[in-house]
C-alpha cells in the first residue's frame, strides 16, 4: 500500500514557493509590457527592413507575454489545488488520529471494536496486534516524500 503521509512541517516550509513563482512570472510579464511599449516606431528607421524588424520583435514579445501570463495562471491554479489537497490530508489525518484514539480507548476499556457503537466506522482490528497482549497498535510515521 502506498504511503501518503502528509508532513505539515515540510509543507509549511514550501507553502509560498508557488506564490512567489507566480509573482516572478507577473514581474516578467510587466517587464515585457515595458519592452513592447518601448518599441516606438519613431525610434526605428523608416526603412522597411527596420520597421519589419520592429514588428517582428513586438510580435515576439507579445507572444512571450501571452505564454508567461498562461503559465502564471497555471501556477496559481496549481497552488490552489495543492492547498486544497493539503487541507484534505490534514483533515483526514486528524480524523484518522481521532478514530484510532477512540478505538484504542475502547480496547483499553476491554470493549471489542464491534461493540463500540455508531461512533466508529471501523468494524474489525484484525492483524493489528491488538490480541489482548497489552500492546496497542501504533500509527506509522509519515513518509519522507
Amino acid at each position: 500500500m502506498a504511503d501518503v503521509g502528509f508532513d505539515a512541517d515540510k509543507h509549511a516550509q514550501t507553502r509560498d514557493d508557488m506564490k512567489r513563482g507566480g509573482e516572478s512570472l507577473g514581474d516578467s510579464s510587466k517587464a515585457l509590457e515595458q519592452l513592447i511599449d518601448a518599441q516606438d516606431p519613431g525610434y526605428w528607421s523608416d526603412e522597411a527592413g527596420f520597421q519589419a524588424m520592429r514588428t517582428a520583435i513586438v510580435s515576439l514579445l507579445k507572444t512571450e507575454d501571452d505564454l508567461i501570463r498562461g503559465q502564471q495562471t497555471r501556477f496559481s491554479k496549481f497552488d490552489e489545488d495543492v492547498e486544497h489537497a493539503a487541507e484534505a490530508f490534514e483533515a483526514a489525518e486528524t480524523a484518522n488520529a481521532d478514530e484510532l484514539a477512540a478505538i484504542l480507548a475502547a480496547l483499553e476499556r476491554g470493549e471489542s471494536v464491534d461493540d463500540m457503537g455508531s461512533g466508529s466506522s471501523v468494524t474489525s482490528v484484525s492483524g493489528s496486534g491488538a490480541t489482548g497482549t497489552g500492546t496497542a497498535p501504533t500509527q506509522n510515521k509519515p513518509s519522507e516524500i
